[in-house]
């Protein structure tokens, strides 16, 4: 199996038989930078827990959805942010790993504590080379890019997340 790097064509082996791992992190942080330009690592640690969650990633993918702010799909969807801070810590670790995946394949990189979209380095991501996971991560990246345009700090207070 292979992907596009830029146009250099590199290998990857099992894609499709990995389903949390850094590669569908990689992609689904990718997704947003590719809407945001930048973003701040406090911010991406939020991106796992909406893409992993099944029932999020339903919600945010979908054609009628319509959010503009954190706010409002928390008082839309209750139920899909009651485990929020625990889905928050369980994906911190592979959050980081993602990030440091996007830095060694050069498509992201940090300046001044800001991950920042490669402008020459880019990720051609198709179903046929990473799966109809990685496609629906894709559709719901725009909505998800518009809720993490808010403030930080209202962010995690928003959801629960306990530091």
């Amino acid at each position: 199996m292979a992907f596009k790097l830029g146009g250099e064509i590199q290998e990857m082996n099992s894609v499709r038989e990995i389903y949390n791992n850094e590669t569908i992190g990689a992609i689904a942080i990718y997704s947003i930078l590719q809407h945001l330009q930048c973003i701040s690592l406090a911010k991406v640690l939020l991106i796992l827990p909406f893409t992993s969650h099944r029932g999020t990633l339903d919600f945010l993918k979908s054609d009628t959805t319509n959010v503009r702010s954190l706010e409002e799909f928390i008082v839309k969807k209750p139920e899909l942010f009651s485990n929020f801070n625990e889905r928050y810590y369980s994906f911190v670790t592979l959050s980081i790993n993602s990030v440091l995946f996007l830095l060694e394949m050069k498509v992201a990189v940090f300046n001044k504590n800001m991950l920042v979209l490669h402008s020459q380095n880019f990720l051609e991501i198709t179903e046929e080379n990473f799966g109809s996971r990685a496609m629906q991560i894709r559709r719901g990246a725009l909505k998800l890019s518009r809720i993490l345009r808010e403030e930080e700090k209202n962010l995690y207070l928003q959801l629960r997340v306990q530091l």
